[in-house]
């Protein structure tokens, strides 16, 4: 009986892990089996959060020996402190949706080719001079020369301003989307070629004896509630600088695209995604002597990508899943066409479609070595539709060897990035003799696709129309949209809810934590002076 015992005891300890026992203390070995409980696992105490640390002041990055002009600053360090100093004409919501903001409403004439922009009455510069046509007109047409802006606005014709203090802008072809394509920031027409112009924004930017910020202006057309008066300014010559102040401190918030250096930014910090039009895709060689020259195998190679997988399992949340190439947060993406991931599916239809024979058929998938993340979905994607006849090679070159490849069309196909404008115009990329077209495809209907949804008045319909004729020829198969990153210091910042024109959207509803002002020290009574001896 000692011997079963013991045995049943070892083995119950064995099997169950991590639970302990307790051995009576007038021990019966002829007991019964109750006589010995199990003592439940300790289950350590959840250390609470430490208390958030609050900094001084709210610091921002920016280079103080570059110019924070809007439109010819770029994008980077300079965009995140010159984005509180200037409004554009429209800005675009988190769903990509155009928001009129110094531009009231808008109209078009019966042509589709010119749209006269309504300003909006009482909206004024930081030295309190109303907005005027003038001023939207010269940055607009600085902006077309500009290396930012000129490829968004290839197809702005002339910008001029009417006599009652309208904007008018003429197209060389119909574009309902325009107003997506105009959350340029506008500054004071007389002050453009200042190092730091005259905006409309929340803020105005001082410089003094104690440095440079960002001052809160009470005069603001807006009138809204801003969280914080001053935002200090750091100086940051370059994207890894900035990474030190965040890690360091010195500076509270920093936009990133985690895709690009995930190491630059060290220790803890909240994130909030930023919605992006940069679109991953996978792009096919439609060359009549290659296997995807029918579009009945592009289109089952789309439906076999796994797209929320890959997402959440393999990026980590860093982009969203698109079968469409527009942006799943846009009203414009049409939720109901598309087809939930279904491996035996497209397995059943690619043995009907011939691609079980026995023979294998060796594919290249390119892709640009000098991007992590790409290279991650690349393999994914090669290792799940490597299926059947298919074997799917992932070939990773340097950038330059990588263009030079597809030019040549030296693929079967290719891992591929671009950013999209916000009127989702794909012409360049899938229209025939694109100069994205890098697979070659060539096709009538999706040329004719493409005119009617940009002249296309009721937009919803026309993308609808465009995009269910993409899913059955599939041109390329979209994969995901990027996302970047906002950080901030945990605790500091709440609200942050970025968007696609930038951080600091519906700014009003933030709420920043600085620490409280050391209180003054109580004044205290001067001792009276002793009297001299005698």
């Amino acid at each position: 009986m000692r011997r079963r015992l013991l045995l049943l005891l070892t083995l119950a300890m064995l099997l169950g892990g991590c639970a302990s026992w307790e051995e009576p203390d007038d021990l019966d070995l002829d007991g019964s089996w109750e006589d010995y409980q199990p003592i439940p696992p300790e289950v350590p105490e959840e250390e609470p959060d430490p208390e958030p640390d609050y900094p001084a002041a709210f610091s921002l990055p920016y280079h103080r020996d570059h110019t924070l002009d809007p439109v010819s600053c770029g994008e980077g360090i300079q965009e995140t402190a010159a984005s509180l100093l200037y409004e554009p004409l429209f800005r675009l919501g988190r769903n990509f949706q155009p928001e009129p903001l110094l531009c009231e409403s808008w109209e078009w004439d019966e042509a589709g080719l010119v749209c006269t922009l309504h300003l909006r009455e009482g909206a004024a510069f930081s030295d309190g001079s109303p907005l005027t046509a003038r001023d939207v007109v010269d940055t607009l047409l600085r902006a077309k020369e500009s290396e930012r802006y000129a490829y968004r606005l290839r197809n702005v014709a002339a910008v001029s301003a009417s006599r009652k203090g309208d904007v008018l802008i003429t197209l060389a072809a119909p574009n309902q989307g325009l107003p997506a394509l105009l959350d340029i920031p506008i500054v004071k027409r007389a002050t453009a070629a200042q190092a730091v112009p005259t905006g409309t924004g929340p803020y105005v930017f001082i410089s003094d004896e104690n440095g440079d910020c960002l001052q809160a202006r009470e005069d603001w057309w807006q009138g809204k509630p801003l969280p914080v008066q001053t935002i200090p300014l750091v100086h940051a010559k370059d994207r890894e600088t900035a990474s030190f102040l965040f890690s360091s401190r010195r500076i509270e918030l920093l936009p990133a695209d985690p895709t690009d250096d995930p190491s630059l930014v060290t220790g803890k910090a909240q994130s909030a995604s930023q919605p992006t039009s940069i679109l991953q895709f996978i792009g096919f060689n439609t060359a009549d002597d290659r296997l995807f020259s029918n579009a009945t195998l592009r289109s089952l190679f789309s439906q076999g990508i796994d797209r929320e997988t890959l997402v959440h399992a393999q990026l980590v949340q860093l982009a969203l899943a698109a079968p469409f190439p527009i942006s799943p947060l846009s009203d414009l993406c049409p939720k109901d066409l598309a087809k939930p991931y279904n491996e035996d599916a497209v397995l059943s239809t690619l043995r009907l479609s011939g691609q079980d024979t026995g023979e294998r058929k060796e594919l290249k998938l390119l892709v640009s070595s000098g991007d992590a993340f790409r290279s991650t979905s690349a393999r994914f994607i090669a290792e799940h539709l490597s299926m059947l006849d298919w074997r799917i090679e992932v070939v990773e070159l340097p950038w330059e060897d990588y263009l030079a490849a597809l030019e040549a069309g030296d693929f079967d196909l290719y891992f591929g990035e671009v950013r999209l404008t916000a009127d989702w115009d794909l012409t360049d990329l899938l229209a025939t003799e694109g100069p994205l077209n890098y697979g070659g495809y060539a096709n009538e209907a999706t040329d004719q696709l493409l005119q009617e949804f940009s002249a296309a008045a009721d937009r919803p319909a026309a993308a609808k129309r465009l995009l269910a004729h993409l899913q059955s020829n599939a041109p390329i198969a979209p994969v995901c949209f990027k996302n970047y990153c906002v950080l901030t210091h945990p605790g500091v910042v709440e609200g942050v809810s970025p968007a696609p024109s930038g951080v600091f959207y519906g700014l009003e509803q933030w709420t920043v934590h600085l620490q409280e002002p050391a209180a003054a020290p109580e004044p205290t009574e001067a001792a009276e002076p002793e009297e001299p001896a005698e």
